[in-house]
């Protein structure tokens, strides 16, 4: 059963569909007229069903709402554990308005919390009595339920609130940026025109150098625009052959810088085309800044698992708010002019997992960046392998005939199937935090068999098991150390010869 449960949260789908699926699986298993999640607003006394396994014309369908007040979902949300109702006027319910206005007999809810505040209900509901109370596995169910639909509730509210935040800023960044350039742009024409009217033009021609800046900075911002939204796979690159492209046209732009660069040939990383632009910043940076002469030298060289690429100047060195940018990645009122050429180039290091770094000397300065040869898509490829290889042991496990159990360190147990019941006498929850030991016969000489386990990393034996149950079963089992570090395996099953 919780493997169909953590299906359904593994597939794309959209968080009602999850929960209506969620919700169905989990009336079934409680044998449930009904399952729903509501919203609850206690301050205006509000309950409303958001999803329903009911049809739009059932007796608890999606919108439905209600006093909070007259349900159950009342004593739920203020409870810490949930509450589970059999046989509601048996259990003292009788007189309750929930079950004056609905009659429901068996109740069982949960309290939803995704962001640390209730935010409402899981609630499973039948208008006939159970027969007997809800067993302890049913109410581990609906709370894994439970919180499988907080962890999803969680992730869309937080992706809603950056969708909204996102629309916002790029909304006021578009009005913003373009009333700027077209408001500069009619203000350095009009400064043109007076200054060519003035004798001194010195001062007009301050004026248009900070409008020239300004309007570089807003191009700056619409390039940063563009990249952000820009989606691109990323091509294995070879660094030394886009060095070298990059150094031609800045060389083109800056005629009087020279700029050199060194690197050992087959030096590739997968790279978007925006890292083209981060390079290209860093070098032109290095050739404007460094006075009359610049000299730039780029060295390109392999590290483990990565790339370094240095850059090299003989300017002054970057002001204090400037290798700010680079050390923490954000901006500030002061320096999100001048630094905002360093920002968008953290930002582009960044999102290829890489890092950038400037120090400083009297002869210079030297920006340090760093690139893994591995993107993040790959290693998002592996740990999806990872997680279905996961999946998949998690599955055989779960459905395998034999009793498994995964013991740590300690002895105790940490994870165990359903079979393992029939072995243990009792159920797979309730074996979690045994020790193993306890199961042998007291002349059993566990220790030596532990030692010899975790000496030799398998074992295989016939013994016999005392179960909680009272009975005492002959079995096959065999052991491995280590499946997973400081975690072993134990596989048993009833010897062939002591089987009814």
């Amino acid at each position: 059963m919780r493997e169909k449960l953590y299906e359904i949260f593994r597939q794309d789908l959209s968080f009602e569909q999850k929960a209506r699926d969620a919700l169905d699986l989990g009336a079934d298993y409680l044998d449930a007229d009904n399952g729903h999640l509501t919203r609850i607003d206690r301050e205006n006394d509000h309950w409303k069903v958001m999803v329903s396994t009911d049809p739009p014309d059932g007796q608890f369908p999606a919108e439905m709402e209600r006093d909070l007040g007259t349900t159950y979902c009342r004593r739920t949300i203020e409870e810490d554990d949930p509450i589970a109702l059999y046989d509601a006027p048996n259990q003292g319910w009788a007189g309750d308005p929930a079950f004056e206005t609905l009659g429901f007999h068996s109740y069982h809810g949960t309290t939803l919390i995704p962001n640390g505040n209730p935010y409402g209900t899981v609630g499973f509901v039948s208008e006939s009595p159970r027969p007997n109370q809800f067993r302890d596995e049913e109410t581990m169910l609906a709370e894994l339920l439970t919180r499988l639909l907080e962890r999803e509730l969680k992730r869309v509210q937080l992706e809603t609130e950056l969708t909204r935040y996102t629309n916002l800023s790029t909304v006021l960044n578009r009005v913003l940026r373009h009333n700027l350039r077209n408001d500069l742009s009619v203000i350095r024409g009009f400064t043109e025109l007076i200054g060519d009217k003035l004798e001194d033009q010195t001062e007009s021609e301050k004026v248009l150098t900070k409008i020239d800046n300004l309007l570089e900075l807003s191009n700056k911002a619409r390039e940063l625009d563009r990249i952000v939204a820009a989606d691109f796979e990323r091509e294995s690159t070879d660094l030394g052959a886009l060095m070298q492209e990059v150094i031609d046209d800045v060389s083109q732009e800056y005629p009087s810088a020279s700029i050199t660069v060194d690197y050992d040939y087959g030096i590739s990383t997968p790279v978007l085309p925006s890292f083209t632009r981060a390079i290209e910043q860093l070098i032109k940076n290095a050739a404007k800044h460094s006075g009359e002469s610049p000299s730039v030298t780029v060295t390109i060289e392999s590290v483990p698992n990565g790339a370094k690429i240095q850059i090299t100047d003989n300017g002054p060195g970057l002001a204090d708010h400037e290798a700010e940018v680079l050390e923490t990645g954000t901006e500030t009122p002061l320096t999100h002019g001048s630094g905002l050429g360093l920002w968008l180039t953290h930002w582009i290091v960044t999102a290829h997992g890489g890092s950038i770094e400037a120090s400083g000397s009297e002869a210079g300065t030297t920006m340090t960046i760093t690139l893994p040869k591995k993107s993040d898509i790959a290693i998002q490829e592996q740990l999806a392998k990872i997680t279905q290889a996961r999946d998949q042991y998690q599955e055989v496990f779960e459905k395998a005939s034999d009793a498994m159990v995964i013991i740590n360190d300690d002895t105790q147990i940490v994870s165990a199937n359903s079979e393992a019941a029939n072995i243990y006498g009792l159920d797979s929850q309730e074996l979690l935090g045994q020790r193993i030991p306890e199961f042998f016969p007291e002349d059993f000489d566990f220790e030596a068999e532990w030692q010899q386990l975790q000496t030799e990393g398998r074992t295989r034996s016939t013994v016999t098991i005392v179960g909680r149950d009272g009975e005492e079963r002959e079995v096959d089992y065999s052991a491995a150390t280590d499946v997973i570090p400081g975690k072993h395996l134990m596989i048993s099953r009833e010897s062939i010869d002591h089987q009814p």
